[in-house]
């Protein structure tokens, strides 16, 4: 039961500006709580606001990075990026000015533009000829640059002006990424056309983006409960943000063992092998754990999180060669990670994250599913070409 990717007859390789803009696009993922905070501190965002731009921002940057892969023609890329990123860095300076909607509504438009730019990143990856190498190295650059800035905007920028610092920052911080957009390549070579014709995806296609999609959910839904779960755990504050810390270093591991073992590994026993793991795992910290067991748990979820991630891509353009399919991850991946939050915040309650588990347990159930049969179903279509 494996899949492997069909290789590229042009494939694009690793440009360093575009995947500096991707991790730009992505960098508000990981500083959402910072950021967010920052403008409750300042009175420019109520405590229910926070919940409703961070969903919006996803929201917008998913559905604009699909809608990018599907609309737009990967020619003349560096005046598109480099637009995109100057809006972008305008829509962070822009809100200095504002708060309350006005400030949400921005905080979407800003996703928008974050879209377009990680549609040059992931087209890149789905045209590489080592789809999981590149994916492994983007993922783990992204995770990198999010902890250094979470680290460091706080004890510079923001100890000096506030919220309005971080912000300024990151408006930088996409400006040089529109100076980046210069040194990108000009255009992406065309798609693969598929055997059977037509641009649409197939059926198969589809199941295998809704497995990322709840994937993504399950994963985020656990993440955004981390302290709760921990309070429930019996472990105090400082432990509980020692956990969060022992779970992003081990992302970057996993992304590293990901980039370096990738190419030597099967998609479908990885994400399968994965998923079982993970399904011990909610069991385990359902049952709250002692405080030394719970960090050992989140520390083995934060490794297989990013571990999986470039298997994603592979899978994917095993299921569509053409790899339409892989241009529509970012939009799975972020749409997902928008809905586990905003389904599990209807399951959980005061002070009790029980309902969040659930909800990551069942999509973790429904993802496995899907994975084990698209890989099956592909296995079987490829047997039948081989006869």
């Amino acid at each position: 039961m494996s899949v492997t990717a069909e290789p590229l007859r042009t494939p694009q390789p690793l440009s360093l500006p575009v995947l500096y803009i991707g991790v730009v696009a992505l960098l508000i993922a990981g500083l959402q709580p910072v950021v967010l905070g920052g403008l409750m501190e300042a009175g420019r965002l109520s405590v229910a606001g926070i919940g409703v731009a961070a969903t919006v921002e996803l929201l917008a940057l998913g559905l604009a990075c699909g809608a990018s892969a599907a609309l737009l023609r990967p020619t003349g890329l560096r005046a598109k990026l480099a637009v995109a990123a100057l809006a972008h860095a305008l829509c962070n300076l822009a809100t200095l000015w504002m708060a309350d909607g006005a400030l949400i509504g921005l905080r979407a438009a800003t996703g928008v533009f974050a879209g377009v730019m990680l549609w040059s990143t992931v087209g890149m990856i789905a045209r590489s000829a080592r789809p999981e190498r590149q994916a492994g190295v983007f993922v783990t650059v992204q995770t990198l640059a999010q902890m250094v800035l979470a680290a460091l905007l706080p004890r510079t920028a923001m100890a000096a002006w506030g919220v309005d610092g971080a912000l300024v920052v990151l408006a930088v911080i996409s400006a040089t990424a529109a100076g980046a957009a210069l040194a990108a390549p000009r255009g992406y070579a065309p798609l693969p056309h598929r055997a059977e014709g037509g641009g649409g995806l197939s059926p198969l296609a589809w199941a295998g983006l809704a497995a990322v999609f709840l994937y993504m959910a399950f994963i985020v839904a656990i993440w955004v409960y981390l302290e709760p779960l921990a309070a429930a755990a019996g472990l105090p504050p400082a432990q509980a943000h020692d956990a969060v810390a022992a779970a992003l270093a081990m992302q970057v591991l996993g992304g590293l063992v990901a980039t370096v073992a990738g190419g030597r590994l099967r998609p479908g026993p990885v994400l399968i092998g994965a998923g079982l793991i993970n399904l011990g795992l909610v069991a385990a910290l359902s049952s709250h754990p002692s405080g030394a067991a719970f960090m050992g748990l989140v520390a083995v979820f934060g490794f297989l999180w990013l571990f999986v991630l470039p298997f994603h891509t592979v899978l994917l353009i095993a299921i569509d060669p053409s790899r339409r399919a892989a241009m529509q991850l970012g939009a799975a991946q972020l749409l997902g990670s928008s809905a586990g939050p905003l389904a599990a915040s209807l399951l959980v309650g005061d002070s009790d994250a029980a309902g969040a588990m659930k909800l990551a347990g069942a999509c973790l159930v429904l993802a496995l599913t899907l994975i084990v049969g698209v890989v099956a179903v592909t296995a079987r279509r490829r047997a039948a070409v081989a006869l």
